[in-house]
């Protein structure tokens, strides 16, 4: 029922998308935006070939699509430290800047994703539980099959907590022994410090984000759809999620092409929700303009209603509590520049919103959810 839903809104949305009217305007408007000048999509994958894991999973037909077009398009696939090292230093990514990773260190990664991604010198990025890699489901790789995939130099590691948890739902003890117990095994093993983080099921809230900030990490990322630059949240860092079912050849291409939508001043401030429904806000950045244009969807929710208050800000007052744990807002907005022979980009600010009193309703799998689609006119 829950995917139909999805379905019927992602087919609503991209209806709108194609109809709205493109321009184009000169080359020099882009450097308007600051938030333009160097930006990167992240893509996440959990599972790759797994038919019978059908919510986290993504065909190998529409892997290969995937492949083919960034091999074929105008993307610069890089590895994500190179792509984070580059945000955090000011240095300029290419244009259509595309980072590659899995969480979970599945099996199926290693044994359907990676030659294709070998063959295709497409570098990537693998996020394991240490737990897991100890033995615990031979479902994911041991730590000799990840000992191997550090030695390839089109792959680097990051990891999840030690045992995957829901961590906003646990004490800042129980996560900071998960945490730690994770980096002291892959510093035992691989012999040095891991420097990317992955939030399991793309769930956190402010607390576990402070947390985090006393490591070293130098990313941090969630599941929470949008484009990543130089002043993103990189304790909380967007990705965009690819299954069977927000996996097409058509959404691969349109969130490739995403662009950041600079927002500040959040609402709710928390992730994890006080009151449902909670009031949803934000103010967009200067210089953005065309708000009349802007949508906003929820996943299970279909189309929200904005009010636009003045000086860029906006806000959404959803009528009904949400059903699902985890409640996913995507706002866009087509983008006021497009290059000549280009398509229109479309700019993207996304929100994983969760609702702790609803109980997980399908197992760990459910966290892999894919996210909700995306514009409009």
């Amino acid at each position: 029922m829950l995917v139909g839903q999805y379905t019927r809104l992602y087919t609503m949305i991209i209806g709108a998308i194609f109809a709205a009217v493109l321009f184009v305007v000169p080359p020099h408007a882009r450097a308007e935006i600051s938030a333009d000048n160097s930006t990167a999509v992240i893509f996440v994958y959990q599972r790759v070939g797994e038919d019978s894991v059908a919510q986290s999973n993504i065909s190998l037909e529409q892997f290969k699509e995937h492949i083919t077009e960034l091999t074929k398009g105008s993307y610069s696939v890089l590895p994500l430290p190179k792509i984070i090292n580059a945000l955090k230093n000011g240095d300029t990514l290419p244009p259509h800047t595309i980072g590659l990773t899995f969480d979970g260190a599945y099996q199926a990664t290693l044994a359907n994703a990676a030659p294709l991604l070998e063959d295709a010198k497409l570098p990537f990025t693998v996020f394991f539980a240490s737990d897991m890699a100890d033995g615990g489901n031979p479902a994911h790789m041991n730590w000799n099959q990840i000992k191997k995939l550090k030695k390839d130099p089109l792959v680097s590691l990051g990891i999840l907590p030690a045992a995957y948890a829901h961590m906003p739902s646990q004490t800042s003890e129980q996560n900071s022994t998960l945490i730690n117990k994770a980096i002291a095994k892959y510093r035992d093993v691989l012999g040095e410090e891991p420097a990317f983080f992955s939030y399991p099921y793309g769930e956190y809230n402010t607390a576990l984000k402070k947390q985090l900030a006393g490591y070293n990490f130098k990313g941090v990322f969630g599941q929470q759809s949008g484009v990543i630059y130089p002043h993103s949240d990189f304790l909380a860092l967007p990705r965009f999620t690819m299954t069977d079912d927000y996996g097409d050849l058509d959404r691969f291409v349109l969130t490739a092409n995403a662009a950041p939508l600079p927002v500040s001043e959040v609402v709710p401030e928390d992730t994890v929700l006080a009151q449902n429904p909670p009031i949803i806000g934000f103010t967009v950045a200067p210089g953005i303009s065309n708000l009349s244009k802007l949508s906003c969807f929820g996943s299970g929710l279909g189309k929200l209603k904005l009010a636009r208050i003045g000086g860029g800000r906006i806000e959404m007052r959803p009528e009904q509590p949400f059903v699902d744990r985890r409640t996913r807002i995507n706002c866009t907005l087509p983008n006021d520049v497009i290059m000549p022979g280009e398509a229109r980009s479309w700019r993207w600010f996304g929100m994983l919103l969760i609702a702790p009193s609803v109980e997980e309703d399908s197992g760990e799998d459910s966290a892999e959810n894919p996210e909700e689609p995306e514009e409009n006119q």
